[in-house]
């Protein structure tokens, strides 16, 4: 008699079912929620009487490969929910600093365009006034020589 985990259960890991599982790896692995990370734990943490991990690749894969496989991608999908805890805060503030940045930056360019438009009507006064001075000294010197003719 054989047994119909050949017919049915292996074609289905290799199959549908794999496809399943990296479809959501790849794509709906964020969604993972705390009820589910929750309901998983108790297997995640499973021991032997000797106190080794039971739900680890090495042990699963004396039942099947199949199995291996799968219980490593349950842990690394419990890994990467726990990791994502942390990190997602962390990358929703970068985000919103990147923001913050772009604001300041255009800011500052601004700000740079209009201080070169103040330094540019600087240097046009400075130019004007030292023009009047000399003209002044000139007109002074030549009020000194007149003043000077006439004692």
């Amino acid at each position: 008699m054989k047994a119909s985990y050949d017919d049915y259960a292996g074609k289905k890991l290799q199959g549908p079912l794999l496809k399943q599982l990296i479809d959501f790896s790849e794509n709906d692995k964020d969604n993972i929620n705390e009820e589910t990370i929750e309901l998983l734990e108790p297997y995640l943490l499973l021991k032997t009487p000797k106190g080794e991990p039971l739900f680890e690749g090495a042990v699963a894969k004396k039942a099947s490969a199949a199995l291996e496989g799968l219980c490593i991608w349950a842990g690394a999908m419990s890994d990467y929910h726990k990791a994502s805890k942390i990190v997602k805060p962390k990358l929703r503030l970068l985000e919103i600093r990147k923001v913050q940045l772009d604001d300041a930056e255009e800011k500052l360019a601004a700000a740079e365009v209009e201080l070169q438009a103040v330094k540019d009507l600087q240097a046009t006064l400075k130019a004007k006034f030292d023009a009047q001075m000399a003209a002044k000294d000139a007109l002074m010197e030549k009020a000194m020589k007149t003043k000077r003719k006439m004692d």
